[in-house]
Parts: C-alpha cells; sequence; structure tokens
C-alpha cells in the first residue's frame, strides 16, 4: 500500500500533492446531504447550469459570463449547478487532445479565475463523473467541489452526484447527475429519473445533468429539467450522434405549503459576450 502511494505522490505536481494530503479522508457517496436556502416570502428565483467541462476546447466561456451577467441583470444571486464543472482527464487514448487545460492544476485554476469573476454570485453545485474522475481514476481521491470550495469564497460544495435543497418548509429541489448512456429520445431519462423517486420523498423541482439535454416537463407533479450544457459537442459526443443542447436557465417559482403554484422557466441558448 505505501510502495502504490509514493507511485501515485510522484507523479503529481506540488500542488496536486497538497491537495491530495487535505483530502485523504474521501467523500461518502451513498449519503444525500439536505440543504435549507429559504426564500422569502413563497417565491424563489435562480439560476442554473450544468455539464461545463471547464478544460474541455468546446467549453464556452462565453457562454459562462453570460450566464454571470444576466443573472445579475435579472436579480439573481444564487445559481445552481448539476455536475461535471471540470472536463477532468479520463485516461483514454485521444481524450487528452480534445483539453485546453490539462492536469488537474489548470483545468482548476481556470474555474477558479471564472467564478472568482462574479463575487456577488453564490455558485451552488454538486460534481458529476468528468469530476470524479480525479477522484477515482488511479485512485487519485481529489474532490473538485472540495477544492473549489476552499479556492472560492461564493462556491458552495453540495455533493457527489446528488443534493436536495429545500426552497422552503416544504419545498424540496433536487440536483441530480447521473452516470449512464444517453437515450434517443430526449425525455426518456428525465422521465425514468422522475417515476423512480418514491411518493413520499419526490422533489417539487429536479435538475438533471449529464445529458448535455435540454428540456422541461411536468411529471408526477415534479417540475423536471434537463438542465444543457456550456460545452460544445465533443469528439466523442459527435462518434455516438448526440447533440449538446448550449445553454442556461433562469426560474422564477411561487409557491406556498401546498405545492407548487407557478413555474416561470426560460432557457439561454444564445449568448454573445460584449
Amino acid at each position: 500500500m505505501t510502495d502504490k502511494l509514493d507511485d501515485l505522490l510522484k507523479n503529481l505536481s506540488d500542488k496536486e500533492r497538497q491537495v491530495l494530503i487535505k483530502q485523504l479522508g474521501g467523500t461518502d457517496k451513498s449519503a444525500v446531504k439536505t440543504y435549507r436556502h429559504s426564500f422569502p416570502k413563497n417565491h424563489a428565483k435562480f439560476g442554473y447550469f450544468s455539464d461545463s467541462h471547464i478544460g474541455h476546447k468546446k467549453f464556452q466561456e462565453d457562454a459562462f459570463y453570460h450566464m454571470g451577467c444576466n443573472a445579475i441583470q435579472e436579480g439573481v444571486d444564487i445559481i445552481y449547478c448539476s455536475g461535471d464543472i471540470l472536463e477532468g482527464m479520463s485516461g483514454r487514448d485521444g481524450h487528452i487532445y480534445e483539453l485546453d487545460k490539462i492536469g488537474f492544476t489548470a483545468q482548476i485554476e481556470y474555474a477558479e479565475q471564472l467564478f472568482k469573476m462574479f463575487p456577488k454570485l453564490d455558485f451552488h453545485a454538486i460534481t458529476g463523473n468528468h469530476d470524479q474522475w480525479y477522484s477515482i481514476k488511479n485512485n487519485g481521491g481529489v474532490c473538485v467541489g472540495k477544492e473549489l470550495e476552499q479556492r472560492c469564497k461564493n462556491f458552495h460544495f453540495l455533493g457527489e452526484n446528488e443534493a436536495d435543497i429545500m426552497l422552503s418548509k416544504n419545498i424540496k429541489m433536487k440536483l441530480f447527475h447521473a452516470n449512464d448512456g444517453s437515450a434517443y429520445a430526449t425525455s426518456y431519462k428525465l422521465q425514468k429519473l422522475v417515476e423512480s423517486f418514491t411518493g413520499g420523498d419526490k422533489p417539487h423541482i429536479v435538475l438533471e445533468g449529464h445529458y448535455h439535454k435540454s428540456m422541461s416537463a411536468w411529471i408526477r407533479n415534479v417540475f423536471a429539467v434537463e438542465a444543457g450544457t456550456l460545452c460544445g459537442q465533443s469528439w466523442f459526443m459527435r462518434g455516438k450522434k448526440i447533440q449538446a443542447n448550449m445553454g442556461y436557465g433562469i426560474m422564477d417559482v411561487w409557491y406556498d405549503k401546498s405545492g407548487l403554484k407557478r413555474v416561470d422557466h426560460s432557457f439561454y441558448p444564445e449568448f454573445e459576450r460584449k
């Protein structure tokens, strides 16, 4: 065991070794944490995005910048992310040629720079399978979410793959990042996710990442959203004939003790940096 750890440390930069040492405890993937983000007067307005894949050549910095500026203009101060913040390092042949930022240090420093551009916005995020490559591949043990939280005062790590947010005492929103393949029908994976919730555990809103699709639907009294992506179609997706629905969203929600009363949902697929 000691020899394997020594070999691992030799292949890391000084910064990467420091991060690993701080996070050797790892993350409990079985625990879904619940957070209380109570908004006043039974009304919540927030932004969301998913699958930015920072570090990939197709990551759209202009989209991230447009999202931040538009959120401020719309009076939004909280933005939720449904995972895959970084592109990560898969280790598969050819992946390195798709990257604009190579390695953990380059990708995390770029992400830090982006989040710090908007100090008045609070970003709340789960991590997805690409982020977790830094934890799982070669048993690296590095948690992207924890590291970003330490670097950025306005970034808050909610957990890996899944987290619940209580918008009020009775209204629950779930962030979810899947880890399987895409389906032919855009709605299929979202529908199956909502169908998998037990009656007493259903959220009122779910924001799903991973598939790089954009859509919303009212399923089993759940307002369900595929959260899109801030990354263009990768070589891998092109080969699999999978579209990338680029954009981010802003949601305006009204509710009371009995549930949701009104949802205004806007998706922004076009962004020009001025």
